[in-house]
């Protein structure tokens, strides 16, 4: 078996089926891959098992992992996975018959580690217009459309990646990444981009492949102020994750950076008012205060507690 598609869910089936239409229509050789179903709920959903038994060639399998956070069901889909290649997508994308190939190819390349696919967003009703600025955030991912190695420290995004089985589990596998339950929210980590920088900083390569591309559904409740500030809201707590782990501050630095995440805070509310006849521009600054806001209480609950600093250092989550 040469790759494994993972697919990390939890409590959402409504396009899972349509995923794996796609999946099993790959040009890949069918007998050179499989797929995993992670099912992330505390208890095994049922519909997920008659899901996966209702497809019959290339196998489909389900592996059920109660401990929650998507960096758990992640290690859960690496661990069942009998292929030498990873490859990670979400369970609402829409992937053409050469997405595969097309991720596949680059690993010919002994030296490649990780796998970057472009990410097309497909919006359920049209947009308006103010979100176009904010399509990162909605997992877009488009560096060109040509083949290249990716520069330190940019990140695939975690809808459409892949990595060496082997590598992941070198490196310590992801940091964490989100949590189905929202009170494990302040143990949020920075995820694939975690795991991409330690590719780099290791010596290895991810390579960008335009052609393994494939479309991100962004239904019609993403599309709101609510739900763009809820992004900036645990963007602010993975930047304070990432500053902790990656540049140790001590005691006074977290001091210090509370103080001006409140000055950024109070910054970008004022652009706001300034600003508030033009939509774009108010959501945009409401936006930078919200993540300003999330990473100093980040920064003021790692102060407060022992054990969240512990978590945000430690070596490895498998």
């Amino acid at each position: 078996m040469k790759i494994s598609v993972i697919i990390p869910t939890y409590q959402r089936t409504n396009f899972l089926r349509e995923t794996l239409e796609c999946i099993i229509e790959q040009d890949f050789p069918k007998d050179q891959y499989e797929v995993i179903i992670v099912d992330n709920a505390v208890e095994p959903t049922q519909e997920l098992i008659d899901l996966a038994n209702s497809f019959a060639y290339p196998s489909i399998n389900y592996v059920h992992e109660s401990k929650n956070g998507l960096h758990n069901a992640r290690h859960a889909g690496a661990k069942a996975a009998k292929g030498e290649i990873l490859v990670y997508i979400d369970d609402d994308v829409i992937c053409p018959r050469g997405w595969l190939t097309a991720m596949a190819v680059p690993y010919s390349n002994q030296e490649i580690a990780m796998v970057a696919g472009k990410v097309i967003l497909r919006y359920e009703t049209d947009p308006p217009n103010w979100l176009f600025q904010f399509s990162g955030i909605l997992s877009a991912l488009d560096l060109g459309d040509t083949s290249c190695m990716v520069e330190p420290y940019i990140s695939p995004v975690g809808c459409n990646m892949s990595v060496r089985k082997s590598v992941l589990f070198d490196l310590g596998g992801f940091n964490p990444d989100a949590f189905g339950d929202k009170s494990l929210i302040n143990f949020r980590g920075d995820g694939e981009c975690g795991l991409a920088r330690k590719i780099h900083d290791t010596g290895f390569g991810m390579w960008y492949a335009p052609d393994a591309w494939l479309e991100h559904r962004v239904p019609s409740k993403r599309m709101t102020e609510k739900y763009i500030q809820w992004r900036n809201t645990i963007g602010g707590i993975e930047d304070a994750y990432a500053d902790l782990r990656y540049h140790r501050r001590t005691m006074p630095g977290l001091l210090l950076r509370c103080g001006l995440s409140v000055l950024y805070l109070i910054y970008h509310r004022c652009q706001a008012y300034r600003h508030r006849r033009d939509v774009g521009r108010r959501i945009q600054h409401l936006a930078a205060a919200k993540r300003y806001q999330y990473r100093g209480i980040q920064r003021l609950k790692q102060i407060m507690s022992a054990t969240l600093r512990g978590h945000t250092t430690q070596m490895s989550y498998l």
